[in-house]
């Protein structure tokens, strides 16, 4: 009886281990088929499903240009060049080169030739000439009043005067400065033709003077001006501008070229252009209500 126990026993711990040996088996021969198929196994999950179309590579296809908004300036264009404010006001430049004869030559002989250009009250217009006058008194600016290096004339009894203005309105808070003074008749020919020369005689003649016939050769003319505003109308706009205006008269200057005068002087407007003619004589003019050259029509002139 214990013997047929026994062999029971024996045969039940039996089972497992051949229950254990079969699986082994099995998974053995799973891996081996997995590893024989393994390239056709992973092709199949790489595949993208059925129903999912692959993408092409994308074709190179030209791109449309972005159409400009009309009248716009390409994006590489160079911006157009900033207007320059013109140090004067200029009329338009004339493209024709000037006449072949020299446009600065001496005044024609119509033009009446004054005697006697030390005379405070000389009349020189378009129609008038110095000819070749130059003052004998000619005293040097100091360069403080300057207001470039070049060291400007004038005539005694002007610097007098435009030292006493210049301290005065420095004293009110109001700087101004001396850009122009005596010029000699060379030097007036040769600022003429330069001007002509760029912008056809006429142009030319409407803002500078042929040589005989500036007030610069008096020695008794100043330009005056401040930083950003020389030989500028917009000078007369600014305080010195504005200042020189009401005060320069009890000096014995009067701004030669006011504006609206042109269709008298024959000039434009210069806000920055004042010539001495005496205290007296510039309080008188100035109360007149006249163009200084219509003042000084009537005073008395020496004529050769």
């Amino acid at each position: 009886m214990q013997q047929q126990q026994q062999a029971v026993r024996s045969q039940a711990s039996r089972r497992p281990n051949v229950l254990i040996l079969l699986l082994l088996a099995l998974l053995v021969a799973a891996a081996l088929t997995v590893y024989s198929f393994r390239d056709t196994i992973f092709a199949y999950w790489d595949a993208p499903p059925v129903d999912t179309p692959v993408e092409e590579p994308p074709v190179d296809t030209p791109v449309a240009p972005v159409e400009e908004p009309p009248g716009s300036d390409p994006v590489d264009a160079e911006p157009p060049a900033a207007e320059e404010p013109p140090t004067v006001e200029e009329p338009p430049a004339v493209e024709k080169p000037p006449a072949a004869e020299n446009p600065a030559a001496d005044p024609p002989a119509a033009v009446r030739q004054l005697a006697n250009g030390d005379d405070l009250l000389a009349l020189v217009t378009k129609e008038t000439s110095l000819g070749k006058y130059e003052p004998t008194d000619l005293v040097t600016i100091p360069a403080e009043m300057g207001l470039y290096d070049t060291r400007y004339q004038l005539r005694a009894e002007a610097y007098q005067q435009l030292r006493a203005m210049w301290e005065e309105a420095r004293d009110a808070g109001v700087d101004f400065y001396v850009t122009s003074a005596y010029r000699s008749y060379a030097t007036q020919k040769r600022l003429f033709n330069n001007y002509a020369a760029k912008h056809g005689e006429k142009a030319a003649n409407k803002f500078s003077a042929r040589p005989g016939q500036s007030e610069h050769q008096l020695g008794t003319t100043v330009d005056l001006a401040v930083p950003g505003h020389v030989l500028a109308s917009s000078f007369g706009g600014t305080t010195p501008g504005r200042w020189l205006a009401e005060n320069a008269y009890r000096y014995g200057f009067i701004m030669s070229y006011p504006e609206g005068s042109t269709g008298i002087t024959g000039y434009i407007y210069e806000p920055w252009h004042f010539r001495y003619i005496g205290v007296e004589h510039a309080a008188a003019c100035r109360e007149s209500g006249l163009i200084l050259c219509q003042y000084l029509e009537q005073q008395p002139q020496q004529w050769q």
